[in-house]
């Protein structure tokens, strides 16, 4: 296995432990044992930790380790605000890129994420991923693409409460503004779109019954 590889899935079999609370806030993470148990160098484990603390997800203290840091709705609003402005950057620079097959494939995506959302036993978050995911990578911009594949990690912990029908439709106006290279319109429907999620987390928060649950 290739050493950038390895790191990668390290760094991902990590973060699915904590976003699942399989790990739990608090928790010491020592190198050595999870070297060992992934089979891994050391060294592997301790790129993928600089990484997740990057991320927020784990917290460095000085002479005692690496610890599980605590994972809260206000740390995900965080992101979600960070996520606002970069969603409407790439779907703003993705009108200058993006070809009719990408039009197609995406709205395919949108109409694929609509019927998993319907069906009680289907699970669209991973796909709603790839939809935006593909957005942003159609901005041709590194940076932003780079940003985003992190900012989206917090998002893993977040279960969509909102109509299927309306996710949608906002799905398709981002699609039609991309589409006719109306760059003003597509940053403005991608950044409601974005904080309509998290005015559904702060109205959660508010109520008493938001609790961070793993859709990855």
């Amino acid at each position: 296995m290739k050493v950038r590889v390895a790191r990668h899935e390290v760094r991902d079999e990590i973060q699915r432990r904590i976003l699942t609370g399989e790990s739990k806030p608090g928790q010491r993470l020592s190198q050595q044992s999870l070297a060992r148990e992934l089979g891994v160098a050391q060294g592997t484990v301790r790129e993928s930790l600089l990484e997740l603390h990057w991320l927020g997800l784990v917290e460095s203290v000085d002479h005692l380790g690496v610890f599980v840091d605590t994972l809260d709705a206000e740390k995900i609003c965080e992101a979600y605000l960070v996520r606002e402005v970069m969603e409407g950057l790439a779907a703003r620079l993705a009108c200058g890129h993006a070809s009719r097959a990408d039009i197609v494939e995406l709205r395919n995506m949108a109409h694929e994420i609509f019927r998993l959302a319907q069906d009680t036993e289907g699970n669209s978050a991973a796909l709603d991923r790839q939809f935006h995911l593909h957005i942003t990578e159609l901005s041709r911009n590194s940076t932003l693409i780079r940003l985003s594949q992190t900012t989206r990690v917090l998002g893993m912990t977040v279960r969509a409460f909102r109509e299927p029908a309306v996710i949608h439709a906002e799905h398709l106006r981002i699609l039609e503004a991309i589409e006719h290279n109306f760059g003003d319109e597509a940053d403005r429907q991608a950044r409601e779109h974005v904080k309509a999620a998290r005015e559904m987390i702060e109205s959660q928060v508010k109520q008493g019954t938001f609790v961070p649950k793993w859709v990855g």
